[in-house]
């Protein structure tokens, strides 16, 4: 006799990641943390429930193979969804509450450059790091005016979900691999990531610094992590999370 299927609560949803060094732990992609905070700030305020659950995409199983190459995925009952646009979209209209919309068009704007400077910048794409200060130089003078905890509120919206992974991968990975540290008088950008940095939500969807540098380290153009810290970011150590803006890293130097 087969076993019977249980049905999951029309409530519920699956999200899909990619997983970490040891293909099972919960990995470090900018583009998976977006959709785990949506689901888990829709989760604090409203009816859905879900489950994050780790794929190796070297190693998919065969209930995943399909889509394990084009993570993040969602899933609803039957519905499976890899666009990131119509996931964002069918979340909301399936789940409007808490409303994450934002309609704060400078906000948007002022973010949409800084994430592929940053990648020119880890890859030696780009040789100096001003294009990179460019555009955190844009956020940190809108942050400055803008009087907000976030880009667009004092709550966290769809767009926070968006860059702040992107804002921390950049700010960890460039310190990691270049020795480049986010500016002590980009007091704006500082205000937002030590927000980030103090709510529940970012701080339970963000990987580990080790799983971030792993995460640049498997791409071939970023450039080879320094000798003298390949020890502090042993990924069989335990996690390390630095959140504290004046914590020091593993020179002994000062990480803003």
């Amino acid at each position: 006799m087969s076993a019977k299927k249980v049905s999951l609560p029309s409530n519920h949803v699956e999200l899909y990641v990619k997983s970490g060094w040891d293909g099972q732990s919960y990995g470090a992609c900018p583009f998976c943390q977006r959709f785990y905070m949506i689901l888990d700030l829709k989760a604090q305020e409203g009816t859905l429930t879900y489950k994050v659950i780790t794929v190796n995409p070297a190693r998919p199983t065969a209930d995943v193979k399909s889509y394990a190459h084009k993570l993040p995925v969602l899933k609803h009952g039957d519905e499976v969804i890899m666009d990131s646009d119509e996931m964002v979209q069918y979340i909301d209209d399936n789940f409007p509450y808490p409303d994450l919309r934002y309609s704060n068009r400078k906000a948007h704007t002022v973010c949409l450059d800084v994430f592929s400077k940053f990648n020119f910048f880890i890859k030696n794409v780009s040789h100096t790091s001003e294009p990179l200060l460019k555009e955190l130089h844009q956020i940190d003078s809108f942050m400055k005016s803008a009087g907000t905890k976030f880009l667009c509120s004092d709550e966290l919206t769809h767009l926070d979900c968006l860059m702040l992974p992107k804002l921390h991968h950049a700010r960890v990975a460039s310190q990691a691999f270049k020795d480049f540290e986010i500016p002590s008088n980009m007091t704006g950008l500082l205000h937002l990531l030590r927000n980030a940095y103090s709510n529940e939500t970012f701080r339970k969807t963000c990987p580990s610094d080790q799983e971030i540098v792993h995460h640049w380290s498997t791409k071939r153009e970023t450039t080879p992590l320094p000798k003298s810290k390949q020890r502090f970011y042993m990924l069989e150590g335990s996690p390390v999370y630095s959140m504290d803006l004046g914590q020091a890293n593993g020179n002994g130097c000062t990480v803003l």
